[in-house]
């Protein structure tokens, strides 16, 4: 591991560990999310009482992290991360004239039509953090309302 004066090496080493583990570790997380929130959404529809309570919507939401989580790495790992961008173009037969990349939207470009990173992974990274600010949104709301009908009664 390389060392650097302030100590970013470690935490560089920790993010590309992230990044190249989350391809494959974030779609397990989502799946358990999944079934957690469906299995709270079936109990409640027994109970005959509101799915939508503020731990389900912060459940959701980190659904939507999960999903932002996989999308943003599956782009990471879809460019130059391991070689310089060059070699890594000409190794997918692409021009290696004007590499551009961008962190985000994620985006790795080899010439004018080179594009690496799937089409798939800006929507849903997009769509999945709107998701989640959404339901974290909606849980302050409801826990608000909570105490505030706790309070006045």
């Amino acid at each position: 591991m390389i060392e650097t004066a302030s100590g970013a090496g470690d935490a560089s080493m920790v993010l590309v560990g992230l990044a190249f583990f989350g391809p494959y570790i974030a779609p397990v997380l989502f799946l358990i999310g999944a079934v957690v929130v469906v299995r709270r959404v079936v109990l409640a529809r027994r109970e005959r009482c509101s799915p939508l309570d503020a731990g389900a919507l912060v459940r959701l939401s980190l659904l939507g992290v999960c999903a932002a989580y996989w999308a943003f790495s599956t782009g990471l790992m879809s460019g130059p991360m391991w070689t310089s961008a060059r070699k890594y173009c000409n190794a997918r037969g692409f021009p290696a004239d004007g590499v551009v990349t961008r962190t985000f939207p994620v985006s790795v470009r080899c010439g004018p039509d080179g594009e690496l990173v799937p089409s798939w992974v800006n929507p849903v990274l997009v769509g999945s953090l709107v998701l989640a600010l959404a339901a974290l949104g909606a849980a302050a709301v409801t826990v608000y309302r909570a105490r505030r009908r706790a309070s006045v009664s």
